[in-house]
């Protein structure tokens, strides 16, 4: 057979190894179980950040909860503010929640979508446009408090504490 052979002798004349074209098959078997196997694993990944996401909008209305109850209304839109995915309110954190930025959220976005956004709606209302993956939409007047966690894109809501 032709082929470079990986042999040892045994002194009774017989070459025990592999020829090149057993080891270019193992090789090319192999190479077909990563490409089915990478993007299963890559898909995973993404759920994985996207159910991360879900989560921290969770713990988010929770706390804002904790704060309703504790204060007799939510925090007003005009006390939270958003930029570059970071919100500030300094009645609100670090009291019930540590920080809000844009290295807690997980989903691999465009830097200006990451990390959290604030918007005013009134009950009834439509909501804005989301401006990043996590936004908290607020009443100017503190009587509501709503959370929704996007997609990467912001094209479809993947959780809203409404629901």
């Amino acid at each position: 057979m032709f082929g470079i052979v990986l042999h040892k002798e045994d002194g009774t004349g017989k070459e025990d190894g592999f020829t090149l074209i057993e080891i270019m098959l193992v090789i090319v078997i192999i190479a077909m179980l990563a490409a089915i196997a990478v993007p299963r694993l890559t898909a995973s990944a993404e759920t994985a950040r996207q159910k991360a996401d879900i989560t921290t909008g969770h713990e988010l209305k929770a706390a804002l909860d904790r704060y309703q109850v504790e204060n007799g209304e939510y925090p007003k839109f005009d006390e939270m503010t958003a930029k570059n995915g970071e919100i500030t309110c300094s009645k609100f954190i670090p009291q019930y929640i540590k920080k809000l930025n844009d290295q807690i959220t997980q989903q691999s976005a465009d830097e200006s979508k990451k990390g959290f956004g604030v918007a005013q709606t009134e009950k009834g209302a439509e909501l804005p446009s989301p401006q990043n993956i996590v936004m908290i939409y607020l009443s100017r007047d503190g009587t509501m408090a709503e959370v929704q966690v996007y997609n990467k894109s912001l094209e479809s809501v993947l959780w809203s504490s409404a629901e």
